[in-house]
């Protein structure tokens, strides 16, 4: 029996930064993102990062609701004051600009809206105007997002330098969020994040990076990635040193404006539209809080012993691995030099539940996503 005498009280108030409260978020949390609920918990029976012991609370999103919930009790990680303010995409863009993570073409073209300059009597001519003074691919196709929000969910597409009635309606809901950023719409080849924390003094640990698994249609379905002797998890994109350095690049920047606890940055790489040649954009967003990604390497780090001894790996071969949803009909048989594992502690009727695949090869875990992966 699990000792939970000093077990930390969790808020699990994903999608919080939608502008639901932290209960509500909680209440309202359901299919995948239950799942994902239960296993950000798994992370702290018992604490599988050194950062995750002793805490009295912990949030998904220090939010101002969060803070209520944990009352008198401490809860880890940065004020919600803090996390709003760098969680922001607009503090995102800002960062990027700064740093010069912007990709060439993409320099000066990102803009962020503030929710008054969206409630304005001339907003549609003034986000007109922006997209006039992009160069001519960029006005081609391009989207307005909520400057909080997660998976995409809010954003509305717009083409050829157009201020659709669609686009225009969906302003006042925009500034309701805190603004929206206007960027170009690039093709992707693959999504990556950097997963980090921050601790009190302002050190910042990279606790690995890794590529997101996306279904055909585009919606995250899980990560995929491989780990060294060490268990460090890497992305294996080809991007993965520039990501590495962007990370500790943002995280000092984030520890430079008081934030500390878990948090990530996602990046993709991309086709040029100028020349068709491969991109990268190192700093998407900042995602000041735990994410999917936090959660997928803690349960990659607590189960690859297991796996190594499934598949006779010895220390110093290399794990190759994706952790996620199973696919429907449950989970694929394994390959060559594949092996697949539950990560739920009960058994699970839900035919998408959450599993480690781990292999030898890189191929054995292609050929167990199958083609409407990316």
């Amino acid at each position: 029996m699990t000792d939970t005498r000093n077990a930390p009280r969790l808020i699990a108030n994903l999608g919080a930064e939608e502008g639901r409260s932290g209960r509500e978020a909680a209440a309202r949390v359901g299919g995948e993102a239950a799942l994902l609920a239960e296993l950000w918990r798994g992370l702290f029976e018992p604490p599988v990062f050194p950062w995750l012991d002793g805490i009295e609370v912990a949030a998904w999103l220090n939010d101002a609701d969060a803070e209520r919930e944990a009352g008198t009790r401490v809860l880890s990680g940065a004020s919600a004051a803090v996390v709003r303010r760098v969680h922001d995409k607009a503090w995102a863009v800002s960062v990027a600009r700064a740093e010069r993570l912007e990709p060439p073409v993409l320099r000066g073209v990102p803009t962020s809206l503030a929710p008054e300059e969206l409630r304005a009597p001339g907003a549609a001519a003034h986000v007109a105007d922006v997209l006039a003074g992009w160069p001519a691919w960029a006005r081609a196709r391009f989207t307005l997002k909520p400057r909080f929000g997660t998976s995409g969910r809010g954003r509305v597409a717009g083409v050829d330098g157009v201020v659709s009635d669609a686009m225009q309606g969906a302003f006042e809901r925009l500034a309701s969020r805190g603004g929206a950023v206007l960027e170009p719409w690039l093709d992707r080849l693959a999504d990556a994040s950097a997963q980090l924390h921050i601790a009190r003094d302002g050190v910042v640990t990279l606790l690995g990076t890794l590529q997101i698994v996306t279904t055909g249609s585009g919606q995250p379905r899980g990560h995929r990635g491989e780990c060294d002797a060490r268990g460090q998890a890497r992305s294996g994109i080809g991007e993965d040193d520039a990501l590495r350095e962007a990370a500790q690049v943002v995280g000092a920047r984030a520890a430079g404006d008081g934030y500390h606890g878990p948090c990530s940055i996602d990046a993709f790489a991309f086709r040029s539209p100028v020349d068709g040649s491969r991109g990268f954009r190192p700093l998407v967003e900042f995602n000041a809080r735990f994410t999917a990604g936090t959660v997928a390497l803690g349960h990659v780090a607590r189960n690859l012993d297991r796996a190594k001894t499934t598949l006779g790996l010895s220390s110093g071969e290399t794990c190759h691995f994706y952790i996620g949803s199973g696919v429907g009909g449950g989970p694929a048989a394994p390959g060559a030099g594949a092996t697949v594992l539950s990560l739920l502690a009960e058994p699970h009727d839900r035919a998408d539940a959450p599993v480690l695949v781990a292999a030898r090869e890189r191929e054995s875990v292609d050929g167990w996503l199958g083609p409407t992966a990316q």
